[in-house]
């Protein structure tokens, strides 16, 4: 059985990688619009997410770096905002 080759031609070669494109671009949009579920932290879970002392978290609090719940006899933070925090102190590489 021999195998066939198919050529195609540039019109069709710029359809395909427009069509490429138009999904790439939806799917930044959707990925946009997409709220993730609030997922919560204890101060011991955060403390060894970060491998930061449960002291140094209390610091970040008292500065305002971000925000926290404080019930009673628990504090939590907010996945999404340690995330924004992260990202605000975010270097890239130099090179």
């Amino acid at each position: 059985m021999a195998d066939k080759m198919q050529v195609l031609t540039s019109d069709e070669v710029c359809g395909i990688f427009s069509a490429i494109e138009n999904v790439r671009k939806g799917i930044k949009a959707l990925s946009e619009s997409i709220t993730p579920s609030q997922r919560y932290l204890t101060d011991s879970e955060l403390s060894k997410e970060l491998n930061l002392s449960k002291r140094t978290l209390a610091n970040y609090r008292a500065k305002g770096e971000f925000g926290y719940y404080n019930l009673p006899g628990k504090i939590l933070y907010s996945e999404c905002e340690i995330e924004q925090f992260l990202q605000r102190h975010y270097l890239p590489p130099f090179r």
